[in-house]
């Protein structure tokens, strides 16, 4: 954790903008943390994953019930009730186990539709939801942004240091400029200039090229003059002569006539 000149740490409490029903309080601090508070945790700290470099932190938080969705609940659970009733009541009279079968069976048959039903609802109000902690830590901690400051710049290019003292509002040109100077563009810009050489060693060759190895190999040059003609390695040259490579390439019969007849 990276702390400010003055050392403290100051937590705010994140407000949401819909309502759940969680049990549930979430809290940002200027030295980039987020922690949670619910029934298990009292204060943990929350790691987040990462996404193209900069912390996340994802929620699952869900809706309150429907009213028709709550009725429909309750009346099944009462209908559970009831025949647990009817049950234990057969169980005391000793009633026939068939009997009492049959309403085990109907009880659990009754279970099994609630958990679908409950399962099936809780998708329906389930909210995906998240923060990007640079974000989150500029919101409550920096002064309101001006009209067309819509990004949150790391100074130092980390965006991995979400301590406050780092951050900063800034519109698309402001951080387009900055950017300019982060040392990472800058060497991202030259190899990719590096890259853009033109090249001319170990590039492919040609079938024509190919041909007229072959015909030098003939004429017992060498390999190393034949790698210095054409610009490649000497391995290239002897994959070619062994024929692992080019091996579909072969000299016309006009050529072979024509490299017979030079060297009659």
């Amino acid at each position: 954790m990276r702390m400010n000149e003055k050392g403290e740490e100051v937590w705010k409490q994140v407000a949401f903008d819909f309502d759940f029903t969680n049990d549930f309080r979430l809290e940002v601090s200027n030295l980039g943390q987020v922690r949670t508070f619910n029934k298990v945790a009292e204060g943990r700290i929350l790691k987040g994953s990462m996404t193209e470099g900069y912390k996340v932190i994802r929620l699952k938080l869900y809706r309150h019930r429907d009213e028709k969705d709550q009725v429909k609940f309750d009346e099944l659970k009462k209908e559970i009730s009831e025949l647990h009733k009817i049950r234990r009541n057969k169980i005391r009279k000793l009633d026939h186990p068939e009997s009492v079968e049959r309403i085990t069976q109907l009880i659990q048959k009754k279970k099994a539709s609630l958990s679908k039903r409950l399962l099936t609802n809780l998708k329906k109000r389930t909210i995906n939801h998240h923060f990007m902690v640079h974000r989150l830590v500029a919101t409550y901690f920096l002064p309101p942004p001006t009209e067309g400051q819509i990004i949150v710049t790391h100074l130092d290019y980390d965006k991995t240091n979400n301590v406050v003292t780092n951050l900063k509002w800034m519109t698309q040109e402001e951080h387009q400029l900055h950017q300019s100077a982060n040392p990472k563009i800058i060497a991202l810009k030259k190899y990719r200039k590096y890259m853009q050489k033109p090249r001319t060693k170990g590039m492919k060759l040609t079938s024509s090229q190919v041909i007229h190895i072959k015909l030098l190999l003939r004429r017992k040059k060498t390999s190393k003059q034949i790698a210095k003609q054409f610009n490649i390695s000497e391995m290239q040259v002897w994959r070619i002569k062994s024929g692992e490579n080019w091996a579909n390439v072969q000299i016309p019969d006009a050529d072979q006539l024509k490299y017979e007849k030079g060297n009659q």
